[in-house]
């Protein structure tokens, strides 16, 4: 439900990845996204810098910069801090919710608030389209697995 000004989204749903734990949560750092995601192109101030807690690195998508910071990484999943200047601040996490030999169900979670009236209008399309847009992902992913011959047909 939206309301009106300082709108908050806090949206989950699942989806499962060819791949097992360890290998299955790589995907969702920085580098290990570019894998998979069209036009993930994340920048970081420390090069020397892109793994592990405390990582600090930025997106473009459109006219938007996202700076985003790791604030844990494991082996049970990944979360991020993330501020859209003039649009939205929160978190986005990545948790392993079920494993199997060659398969990893993971649960992503937007908690998303916005900044501004801009950010209300973009919270409000992006929790319409949220289902779709992680369900997406996982067909990304799966292509991307299948290019590198890393999933069993």
């Amino acid at each position: 439900m939206i309301l009106s000004m300082s709108t908050t989204v806090c949206r989950a749903t699942e989806i499962s990845v060819g791949l097992p734990r360890e290998e299955a949560i790589a995907l969702f750092t920085p580098e290990g996204e570019r894998l998979w995601a069209d036009g993930w192109d994340p920048h970081y101030p420390e090069p020397g810098r892109r793994e592990d807690p405390g990582t600090v690195f930025t997106t473009g998508h459109g006219s938007h910069q996202t700076t985003w910071i790791m604030v844990d990484h494991g082996p049970e999943g990944v979360r991020y801090a993330r501020v859209t200047d003039g649009m939205t601040a929160g978190t986005v996490a990545v948790d392993v919710v079920g494993t199997a030999e060659r398969s990893t169900q993971v649960r992503v979670t937007y908690d998303l608030t916005a900044l501004t009236p801009a950010g209300d209008t973009w919270l409000e399309a992006f929790d319409a389209d949220y289902e779709a847009a992680i369900r997406d992902w996982a067909t990304e992913i799966a292509a991307a697995l299948e290019r590198c011959g890393g999933q069993d047909s």
